[in-house]
């Protein structure tokens, strides 16, 4: 794989990864989130589990790719400080989405699934979790973007 190629090839997996992450995310936001929302507290629990475990079985290995397209961008712009900074800003968006999930939405999921609420606090923790959730889309809807002005730095040209 010449060079080139190997850079093409990073590059479009850390978009295209980032990008349907970011669309995960979205596709919760607009149906499973807003339908949760007017769910009966116990008909949502009753059917949580399952939709989060699909979602998850999908989501997480994007976020992993993800990862990966990113790091080795970065590795490859490393000497080039301004598309370096663009990648850095995408990899950082992407570590704090990642610890706002590991940190707020895995652990309120859990308590969801386990019935740890009363019907009025868990309608709270719902509508809370999916106004959150618009921020976590929003910080990933940007990871994709950032990663294309990158792509675009790196192949201006300077002028001779």
């Amino acid at each position: 794989m010449t060079p080139d190629t190997y850079r093409k090839t990073v590059n479009v997996v850390a978009v295209i990864s980032s990008a349907a992450f970011a669309g995960g995310g979205l596709l919760i936001l607009v149906s499973y989130g807003i339908r949760w929302l007017g769910t009966d507290p116990l008909i949502c629990r009753a059917g949580f589990w399952d939709e989060f475990l699909n979602f998850a079985l999908t989501i997480i290995p994007l976020n992993l790719i993800t990862l990966v397209g990113l790091v080795l961008s970065v590795r490859l712009d490393w000497q080039n400080r301004p598309v370096r900074r663009l990648w850095m800003w995408a990899v950082w968006l992407y570590v704090a989405n990642t610890l706002f999930t590991l940190g707020y939405f895995i652990p309120q999921n859990i308590l969801l699934i386990w019935d740890i609420y009363t019907a009025s606090e868990a309608s709270s923790v719902r509508a809370t979790w999916l106004g959150l959730h618009v921020v976590r889309v929003a910080i990933a809807l940007a990871v994709p973007v950032l990663a294309l002005l990158a792509i675009l730095k790196h192949s201006e040209r300077t002028p001779t």
